[in-house]
């Protein structure tokens, strides 16, 4: 293991000048799946994230609400018999290509699959223009060391995206939690029927990360290296160029980390009877939170009794609301119309002043206090210079009978030709207001 130490510190020391061998923590490539077990009403949700993601806490949140979470609720994958499937890929198309298979690709699958955990099944398969699978997906150790030995450069031409559809297949048949798949290849294709879209349509569809680790013989075949780039980060894998036999260092301590990061909650669906958006919050050491989402459809449990009383409780302070705002909307119509109403109604002319001037100006006494002067402000407005701003008061009794008032105006009040300060009025008085004379009529 001393070179692969001496390969450890060239690859950090690579890194640290800025050479990119992996993918970065894109939070696109989370994911969330949520299962509700009908007869318990319990919810599982097995979340993913990225697998240069550093995650610090989870929270859950249903409906919008968030959900106190227990220790017991919370597992790191895997638990509660979880697997993952991992099939080896190695390209062998080219007998040129013998140092790179058997001196890079066979040592590295030797020291990954030594770290093969209880849970893990490894399988082994080659292709050229054809699929060969060397080891069936399985835990049996000597089995996998066994297939190792046949990986050998034998063939001609290569039928890239075609094999690696074959390798995704057989991993789709697989029971399996989780599944990756290890492509080791130049990127070189001579495929005419197939191509990278059916590729991570499939991988999509079967829920396959791949794992791209790049090999290119010349300088020149550079670009087919994106080949094996682009289905590794568009699968929600990693990528990584080895063409110098360079490999960061979790490939010798979490090989198939890639593919097995995040873990399992769950939480009883006991109290929700409709469909509920759940949503997974993953704190991380950068700035935002990752929030992971789907909707579970909860049954509707409840008796139509039951219904309405949540129903009530839900929006019984919008009912008060409403209840309050059409009360308010049928007093302000009754005053509404009251108002209008009264102001309809003719007023009641109890008595009238007539001026002796040639109009014969008629004026209505409609209160039981009428004003009279000069000011616009007055009942009565007799726009006469003569007159005082507030000359004098006109009144009536609560039996019906009248008198007037001089309001201290300046040229006084006459009554029949006789000056008043209060007098009795009767029916065809002559009432005298400075130069203004006027006849006051009962009605």
């Amino acid at each position: 293991m001393l070179h692969l130490k001496i390969r450890y510190f060239v690859f950090v020391v690579l890194t640290l000048a800025g050479s990119v061998l992996a993918q970065d923590d894109d939070p696109r490539k989370s994911h969330l799946a949520c299962q509700l077990d009908t007869a318990t009403q319990q919810v599982t949700c097995d979340y993913r994230y990225p697998f240069l993601m550093e995650v610090k806490d989870v929270s859950l949140k249903v409906g919008g609400q968030p959900v106190q979470l227990e220790q017991k609720d919370i597992a790191l994958y895997p638990t509660d018999g979880q697997t993952t499937a991992i099939l080896f890929l190695v390209d062998i198309s080219d007998p040129a290509r013998k140092n790179t298979v058997e001196k890079k690709n066979v040592p590295l699958i030797k020291d990954m699959v030594a770290l093969q955990k209880p849970h893990q099944l490894i399988g082994l398969a080659s292709f050229d223009s054809e699929f060969r699978l060397l080891t069936p997906l399985t835990n049996d150790a000597e089995a996998i060391q066994a297939g190792i030995k046949e990986i050998k450069a034998a063939g001609v031409a290569t039928e890239y995206y075609k094999n690696i559809l074959t390798a995704i297949e057989l991993l789709s048949k697989t029971q399996a939690t989780r599944k990756a798949l290890v492509l080791m290849s130049d990127g070189k294709d001579e495929d005419k029927a197939y191509t990278r879209d059916d590729v991570l349509k499939a991988a999509k569809e079967a829920g396959v990360s791949i794992l791209g680790i790049g090999y290119r013989e010349r300088k020149s075949d550079s670009p087919y290296l994106q080949n094996v780039q682009k289905i590794a980060i568009e699968t929600a894998g990693q990528y990584i160029d080895g063409s110098e036999g360079l490999y960061p260092p979790s490939l010798t301590t979490d090989p198939f980390g890639f593919v097995e990061r995040g873990g399992r909650i769950s939480f009883s669906g006991l109290s929700y009877n409709a469909p509920q958006d759940v949503l997974i919050v993953l704190g991380t050491r950068a700035e935002k939170p990752i929030e992971l989402s789907t909707r579970v459809d909860f049954p509707d449990k409840r008796t139509p009794t039951e219904k309405y009383k949540e129903y009530l409780k839900t929006y019984l302070l919008y009912v008060i609301l409403g209840g309050v705002a059409i009360l308010a909307v049928i007093a302000y119509c009754i005053y509404f119309l009251t108002k209008r109403k009264k102001t309809e109604e003719p007023s009641i002319e109890y008595a009238y002043l007539e001026e002796m001037s040639g109009a014969k100006t008629r004026h209505s006494l409609t209160k039981t206090a009428v004003r009279i002067g000069r000011s616009v402000d007055n009942d009565v407005h007799l726009p006469n210079d003569s007159i005082s701003s507030h000359h004098a008061e006109i009144h009536r009794r609560r039996e019906g009978d009248f008198y007037i008032v001089d309001l201290s105006s300046t040229n006084g009040v006459f009554v029949n030709e006789q000056v008043v300060t209060q007098t009795e009025l009767n029916d065809g008085d002559l009432i005298e207001l400075g130069e203004v004379r006027l006849y006051f009529y009962i009605n």
